[in-house]
């Protein structure tokens, strides 16, 4: 087969460049690349395919004639500003374009199907009052203030309200991948969770890859942005006072106030005899089913602990989630895993909508990341039905 060379704009090789990771493309792809840039080589079809296959970048890119434009109004909401963040990976952006189309395709099933606009959705815009926010959520998704209580572990915690949300209509999709490759796993520095709202179809999309505290923390943030009504990209670790605006200190203050209320931790504070501080927060995190970190941060909001003390609770727990996942072995039972990574809400409307003629199974396999082979088992699993 003869060699196809074609002309690829410089300025769009400079951007496609600057979209990745050089040690991602290799040296022999880098010495092509600035050969191209140089003008001493033309590069081929092939090299420019192997490029945005490394690169993540969609082939389509190279052949504009500028750079494309990605217009990603995620960003504008995030927790931190910071320059890590101002260029934000590959894999967030396809994570966000995934989840807009699972959005996108839930909001025109919702409204073909004539179901109502969720009031939910922003109708606390206007309040400030912390305990007002926590409140109209508990009640709103029938959750007892001692909610907590009645589960086992974090992880059971997080599944409890996951459920109360998808019977409220907002849909929780999770993932530490981007779709179902592997090597792209999603980075918990560059972000937690967010949340797209809409009246008729609200999302958040937690990032897997994190602690299972800090999973259950974060869907706890973007509830909050959801009744707020504002859309959300959590990129804080730490949720140290002062770093963040004062829309975020108002949604990590209701999460953490659902997750344990301030009258409940201060009776369970006082009570405590452990006279070292760190082993206090430990027992008490257990206690309110969460993650040590928030227990610190209620601590420290009523002054009973130093920012420093904060600081090394934060980066302990920091240094012990990375251990754990360093020791922990890959694999696991494919089903599991994407029952997790879906929502039940989405998989049933999908699955009816399969039914009734209005969704072909190749734009499902699309939505769900699975496959002919896959799709039947995944569904109904979660209690999606096929005839």
């Amino acid at each position: 087969m003869p060699t196809v060379n074609v002309n690829i704009q410089p300025a769009v090789i400079k951007w496609a460049l600057s979209q990745t990771q050089e040690e991602k493309l290799g040296s022999k792809l880098m010495e092509n690349i600035k050969n191209w840039l140089d003008g001493t080589k033309t590069p081929t079809f092939n090299q420019i395919e192997n490029f945005s296959k490394k690169s993540n970048i969609p082939l389509g890119y190279f052949f504009l004639q500028t750079p494309p434009v990605e217009q990603i109004q995620l960003l504008e909401y995030r927790t931190i500003d910071s320059m890590y963040m101002s260029a934000p990976s590959r894999n967030l952006i396809d994570t966000i374009y995934e989840m807009e189309a699972v959005q996108g395709w839930m909001i025109d099933y919702r409204k073909e199907m004539g179901f109502d606009v969720l009031p939910i959705v922003g109708c606390m815009k206007e309040c400030t009052d912390i305990n007002t926010i926590a409140d109209r959520i508990r009640t709103d998704l029938e959750l007892n203030k001692d909610w907590y209580a009645k589960c086992n572990d974090k992880t059971n915690a997080f599944n409890h309200v996951r459920d109360l949300l998808t019977e409220s209509g907002i849909i929780v999709m999770m993932n530490g991948i981007v779709g179902k490759n592997t090597h792209r796993a999603l980075d918990i520095n560059e972000f937690r969770a967010f949340a797209l709202v809409d009246e008729w179809a609200p999302l958040i999309f937690i990032n897997s890859a994190d602690s299972q505290g800090a999973k259950l923390f974060s869907l706890f943030h973007e509830i909050a942005h959801i009744w707020i009504g504002e859309n959300d990209l959590y990129n804080d670790r730490r949720n140290n006072p002062g770093d963040v605006k004062p829309r975020e200190v108002i949604c990590n203050a209701v999460a953490g106030e659902i997750m344990v209320p301030k009258d409940v931790f201060i009776l369970k504070w006082k009570e405590s005899t452990e006279e070292d501080v760190y082993l206090q927060i430990k027992d008490i995190a257990k206690y309110f089913r969460c993650s040590e970190s928030v227990i610190a941060r209620k601590a420290l909001d009523i002054k009973e602990i130093s920012i420093d003390v904060y600081d090394q609770v934060v980066s302990d727990a920091i240094e012990a989630f990375r251990e754990l996942k360093e020791s922990r072995e890959s694999g696991g039972d494919y089903y599991n895993t994407m029952g997790s990574r879906l929502d039940k809400c989405f998989i049933r409307a999908l699955c009816e909508s399969i039914n009734k003629g209005r969704t072909n199974y190749t734009e499902a396999f699309r939505l769900t990341n699975t496959s002919r082979k896959t799709f039947s088992e995944v569904a109904s699993r979660l209690g999606g039905v096929e005839w």
